[in-house]
């Protein structure tokens, strides 16, 4: 008797410890996208990564960066993964955000055009690419965006003017996508699976990537911060374990998605977040996964922040040199 008294103690005491270990448990809300999306911090979650470090990381869909940061600065969410380029716009209208983690080191944007138009080859040429786009419409994830911002960048490179091309906002890739098979616009500035889409889908033509581009170089040199995790130095400060825990986890989701091995389970965990509800969905997510998987690492590249704001500078985006170490939180990797 006195045995079994002692067993339904310790039962209850083990429940009320696996409670309380359960609230204790922080809730970050961290921006995802269609798509494979931000793969680190789905297998972090996935893997049990986040829940190791007493954080549970609840992923939100945003459709692009402006929105992901309006959203971190109005407290909707807790991490904002976007390009530098809206991060420096937020710091230079008074916010304090810092990247604490990379999710997409190489240059997430690609472009991706109608059949018909048969654009030239863009990553063997790209002023040929820009000449034959000249007058066209062009989509863009949003008005202001980070990928409306390089486009203009390549335009000046290649000695176009950027206002030679029509901007619309189509939001994220399956929209993108609609937009094009609809010729609601000529080409589109966008990012993954978009590419994969064309590829298996053959509805459409890849004609230029910024994650293998060598030309023109200021864009080959944002290769390694092209998107990353931006939190508030509010959190930061108000928050340093939990900030130091979402860095240990991405760390980790790194380690697992780079080995060959685990690229099976890497895709399962995808789809448990985003399918596409078209033909051959699968297979698009399956291509697009492979052709991102040398981008999914959590380091920051500081040379690549660097170009990323001079670039900006170069295209009068912003009215001075940036000094990026004030977006960089200084543990970041």
């Amino acid at each position: 008797m006195k045995i079994s008294n002692l067993l339904g103690a310790a039962g209850i005491a083990a429940l009320l410890c696996a409670g309380a270990a359960r609230a204790e448990e922080t809730t970050v809300r961290i921006q995802d996208y269609a798509g494979n999306g931000n793969m680190l911090y789905r297998i972090a979650q996935s893997k049990g990564y986040c829940a190791k470090r007493g954080i549970k990381c609840q992923l939100q869909m945003v459709a692009s960066g402006p929105l992901g940061m309006q959203a971190l600065l109005a407290k909707s969410i807790d991490v904002a993964f976007v390009p530098p380029e809206v991060a420096i716009n937020a710091s230079l209208k008074g916010a304090v955000v810092k990247t604490i983690v990379s999710g997409a080191q190489r240059n997430v944007f690609l472009i991706v055009a109608r059949n018909d138009l048969k654009i030239p080859d863009g990553d063997k040429d790209f002023k040929a690419m820009m000449a034959a786009l000249k007058g066209k419409k062009i989509g863009v994830p949003a008005r202001g965006s980070g990928a409306e911002l390089q486009f203009a960048l390549m335009a000046v490179k290649a000695g176009l003017n950027p206002n030679d091309y029509t901007y619309v906002a189509v939001g994220m890739t399956n929209t993108s996508h609609g937009a094009l098979m609809s010729q609601q616009i000529d080409a589109s500035m966008t990012y993954e699976p978009s590419a994969s889409m064309c590829n298996v889908l053959k509805s459409c033509t890849t004609v230029y990537r910024g994650a293998f581009a060598t030309e023109p170089k200021e864009i080959g040199g944002t290769n390694g911060a092209s998107a990353d995790m931006f939190v508030t130095q509010e959190m930061i400060e108000k928050s340093p374990k939990v900030i130091d825990g979402l860095i240990a986890a991405a760390k980790e989701a790194e380690a697992f998605i780079q080995n060959p091995a685990n690229f099976p389970e890497a895709l399962k965990i995808a789809k448990t977040y985003f399918e596409f509800k078209m033909p051959k969905g699968d297979e698009v997510m399956e291509v697009s996964l492979k052709s991102n998987l040398p981008s999914y690492k959590a380091g920051v590249s500081r040379d690549a922040l660097k170009q990323i704001a001079a670039n900006m500078l170069e295209m009068k985006q912003i009215p001075a040199p940036f000094d990026t170490s004030k977006i960089v939180y200084d543990k970041a990797p």
